[in-house]
């Protein structure tokens, strides 16, 4: 009975693993990633990006700080974009640059979220999220109205707001639990998956 058993599973793997490759083909090649263009269409962070959060994995407040310097590239695009008139696709690429920016603002949050709940110290780098991420929700507010990316920047701000709102929360919270907690200071946590 037991061989019976694995035989089947055994068909039934191999009938997936045909179908899947089926599938896959169907779909096309996939695109080519380059070094400096997104990994793929929902990453918002290139391959560089991504292997310098990789490197940083047991390094949380440099992490935090590499989502921090990244949202604030995004930004700086967002506000060249919007000073630049004859740019082509200006408000296409707005759109895709706050997408983007809101993509991360939910990264850095799994990021803290997970920090967090590892009890990780990260308080140097939550100053600098608070200062900085305060800031964020007034300048999308501020941009141009455009009904081509109106949806995206409104997204945004939420995101940006509740980044600014979970980085003020979490500050209080690692201040009060460190208190209670001397020897744990300065402990790295584990890295987000």
């Amino acid at each position: 009975m037991g061989r019976r058993i694995a035989c089947l599973v055994a068909v039934l793997l191999a009938a997936g693993m045909i179908f899947q490759g089926r599938a896959l083909r169907s779909r096309g090649p996939a695109p080519a990633a380059s070094g400096s263009a997104p990994q793929a269409q929902n990453d918002p962070l290139t391959e560089d990006e991504v292997q310098q959060i990789r490197d940083n994995a047991i390094h949380p407040d440099e992490r935090i700080r590499l989502y921090m310097k990244f949202i604030g590239q995004r930004l700086e695009a967002i506000r060249q974009l919007v000073a630049d008139r004859d740019a082509p696709n200006r408000a296409a690429e707005i759109r895709a640059k706050l997408e983007e920016f809101t993509s991360l603002c939910d990264e850095i949050q799994d990021n803290l979220d997970t920090y967090d709940s590892d009890h990780a110290d990260i308080r140097k780098s939550l100053k600098d999220l608070v200062a900085a991420s305060g800031r964020w929700p007034d300048f999308l507010r501020g941009l141009p109205a455009n009904p081509t990316y109106e949806f995206s920047q409104k997204t945004a701000v939420e995101a940006a707001q509740s980044a600014s709102d979970e980085a003020k929360h979490l500050t209080t919270e690692q201040d009060v639990y460190f208190d209670v907690h001397k020897k744990e200071r300065h402990g790295n946590g584990t890295a987000p998956d």
